[in-house]
């Protein structure tokens, strides 16, 4: 649980022109969305998502260090002690560090990673349906911030497939 609940918080309009969602934006359609964020906190070893549930928040690192993790094992276990995390990377907010943007995109969806407290964290969030509403509102910040999403999650996917290439061939190795 997270030690906060949500409040309305003013994020400082330089911190979020450097936010990689918001870069581009005028200072006008950063006022927006400073409109629509909300906060909340977390506690160091706290899970702020979790792989697998639904969610329809993209969250802002204001404060602290995550890491982003997924489960070793493919196969269904009864027994939680059986099955290992992967820490993938580690987010600072010295890196205006943005997770949970696919939330962004489809209604309820899914998360595909967890995502922990790694200190006591300070987080911006942005829900969905805001989002959408502001985005329908300003055309100008809609293909603004979809292009930087976009972005993003093509260097994101560009960075897995290589992952995926070193994994298999190490596989083949070992396999020989």
């Amino acid at each position: 649980m997270n030690v906060n609940c949500s409040e309305q918080v003013v994020v400082q309009l330089g911190f979020l022109k450097n936010v990689p969602v918001f870069i581009g934006l005028p200072e006008e359609k950063l006022k927006k969305i400073q409109e629509i964020i909300t906060e909340e906190q977390y506690a160091a070893s706290e899970i702020i998502i979790k792989d697998g549930d639904h969610g329809e928040t993209m969250y802002i690192l204001l404060d602290g260090e995550v890491s982003i993790s997924k489960k070793l094992t493919l196969l269904p276990s009864d027994d939680e002690h059986d099955v290992k995390d992967k820490v993938l990377i580690k987010l600072s907010a010295r890196h205006y560090a943005i997770f949970g943007e696919m939330a962004l995109f489809e209604e309820k969806s899914e998360r595909s990673a967890t995502v922990g407290a790694l200190t006591h964290c300070k987080v911006g969030t942005i829900n969905r349906a805001d989002f959408l509403q502001l985005v329908e509102k300003d055309s100008e910040l809609g293909a603004i911030t979809f292009k930087n999403i976009a972005i993003i999650l093509s260097e994101r996917l560009k960075k897995a497939n290589k992952d995926i290439v070193k994994l298999t061939t190490a596989l083949s190795l070992a396999l020989g």
